[in-house]
């Protein structure tokens, strides 16, 4: 029996997964940081491997900052460097972009477009009616 404690993860995941004694839980240890990702139910009563315990986890000098929504408004403000901000210049580039490419793929080379075709018609060459005589007169 292994006693209870961090090992080194057996599937890789993280850098440790507890072993509660019995089998493998789902709480992982990433850069100090600790987080759950599911075990293999068919690997998850195979004891950790000899030398390979690890030191608990240290939790973190400062908490990691909650995870932020991001929400697009229209109207005023937004002042530069929000996520917002971020955002909508991420979208102008992207119209930019396509509009290059739009451009390019309807319109082929710009040397070509400035020029109009011309066409030159050559001068009748048939030569003109004889008129006809004129019926019952003189």
């Amino acid at each position: 029996m292994v006693a209870p404690g961090w090992y080194r993860d057996p599937v890789g995941f993280g850098e440790g997964r507890y072993w509660d004694g019995q089998r493998w839980t789902d709480s992982v240890t990433r850069d100090g940081y600790t987080n759950t990702s599911a075990m293999d139910p068919a690997r998850a009563e195979i004891p950790p491997a000899p030398g390979s315990e690890l030191n608990a986890p240290r939790p973190p000098a400062s908490p990691p900052p909650p995870a932020q929504n991001v929400t697009v408004q229209s109207g005023g403000g937004g002042g530069g460097g929000t996520p917002t901000a971020a955002i909508l210049g991420g979208i102008a580039v992207v119209v930019a972009v396509v509009a290059v490419i739009i451009a390019l793929a309807s319109g082929g080379d710009s040397d070509d477009d400035d020029e109009t075709p011309t066409t030159t018609e050559a001068p009748a060459t048939t030569a003109a009616p004889e008129p006809e005589p004129e019926e019952g007169g003189e």
